[in-house]
């Protein structure tokens, strides 16, 4: 069914260890350590701050080192962060700790996700298959994060350590040195400039920070004008079901209808942001909840659209010599986009209104896909 199985195994690891952390941190500090939400909120800004350095570091690593040895320094650090916070779940530690555990995070992502950039030459449809596998590893994970927590917070943490155990074991099973093709990197630009195609990248990114500053609206701010308009938590969460059952069924349609080309990536990222665009508008005067189902329908539509299609994207404007530092770039847009999305949407949910937020996040939408249309293609890149 798929190529590349045991790499695909370790990044669905991955991505079960984030979120079945991610969503209770802000109930164990706040109900568990006594802690004001503001001091959760920095918490959580301390982890995404910590990610992304970790995003960068593991990018340089990834070019500059071995990747087997870079996966191995980033998963040793979140396995032993993960590992002190089990056995002391208490305010200084998990403070320090969960810090520690997102640059470990980072560095062992940015490297997955390089080598994942270097197995695409002979797996198009990779970063398609590792984004379903990454959401139903999330769906599941974020069931077992409330059962664990339940029961019993050090089993959350617990479960995430022998996780990434599990991924350490498999980086030894999979991963191989990857060969860089360095005799088509001697020109003379590219000598003196490690990423002749910047502003393409920048271009790409940029349109992903604003994909997930939308997005992160669904998880924040939606939820409480959702229940300002008289709907239930209940109702609210199973938007979420909704948003996972279309995408594991759409999702392994998508490289049967698009070929693996430029053209392909560039207006899947297009049609994306547009379709993003559009689920913000049919929630505006929202009152009824047939409007936020058909809200997160077309938004479902856009992420398994775009999302796949960013780092394919970024790939085709990459070399074997920076090919890791620019998927850890796009690593690091995605993390920026979330970390700033709810504070904006807070923002401008106190200051204005909803329908001013949707509005707002709408134009921007809009802006980056027009400004998208002017990416042209790398010239070894197919059509």
């Amino acid at each position: 069914m798929f190529k590349n199985k045991l790499v695909l195994l370790a990044s669905l690891f991955i991505n079960m260890g984030i979120v079945l952390i991610m969503p209770i941190t802000t109930l164990f500090v706040h109900r568990t350590l006594g802690k004001s939400l503001l001091i959760a909120g920095f918490v959580l800004m301390a982890f995404s701050l910590a990610q992304m350095a970790g995003n960068l570091l593991g990018g340089f690593l990834f070019d500059r080192w071995q990747p087997k040895q870079s996966m191995y320094l980033g998963g040793a650090i979140t396995i032993v962060s993960l590992a002190l916070i089990t056995m002391f779940p208490i305010w200084l530690t998990y403070s320090l700790l969960v810090a520690t555990y997102g640059f470990g995070l980072g560095i062992l992502n940015a490297n997955v996700n390089g080598y994942l950039a270097f197995l695409k030459k002979d797996d198009p449809q990779i970063f398609n298959n590792n984004y379903w596998l990454a959401s139903l590893g999330s769906g599941l994970a974020s069931f077992l994060s409330g059962i664990l927590f339940g029961i019993n917070v050090r089993l959350v943490f617990g479960f995430s350590t022998v996780l990434f155990i599990f991924t350490l074991i498999l980086v030894r099973l999979s991963i191989h040195p990857v060969e860089k093709n360095t005799k088509l990197n001697n020109s003379k630009a590219q000598k003196t400039h490690s990423f002749p195609h910047l502003w393409p990248v920048v271009l790409v990114c940029w349109s992903f920070v604003i994909a997930w500053m939308g997005y992160e609206q669904w998880d924040t701010n939606i939820s409480t004008f959702m229940i300002s308009q008289g709907i239930s938590v209940q109702a609210y969460s199973v938007l979420f079901t909704i948003n996972a059952v279309v995408l594991l069924i759409i999702q392994p349609i998508t490289k049967i209808v698009f070929r693996d080309t430029f053209r392909a990536d560039k207006w899947r990222i297009i049609s994306g942001i547009v379709m993003f665009s559009i689920s913000y508008l049919v929630i505006i005067d929202a009152g009824n909840y047939w409007q936020f189902v058909l809200g997160i329908v077309i938004l479902t539509f856009g992420e398994i659209l775009a999302f796949p299609a960013i780092p394919s994207m970024l790939n085709r404007f990459a070399t074997d010599e920076n090919r890791g530092r620019i998927q850890s770039f796009g690593s690091l847009a995605g993390s920026l986009g979330r970390a700033i999305g709810p504070a904006i949407g807070g923002f401008l949910v106190t200051s204005f209104s909803y329908p001013s937020l949707f509005v707002t996040i709408f134009l921007l939408h809009i802006l980056i896909a027009i400004v998208l249309l002017s990416l042209k293609r790398h010239k070894k890149a197919p059509v």
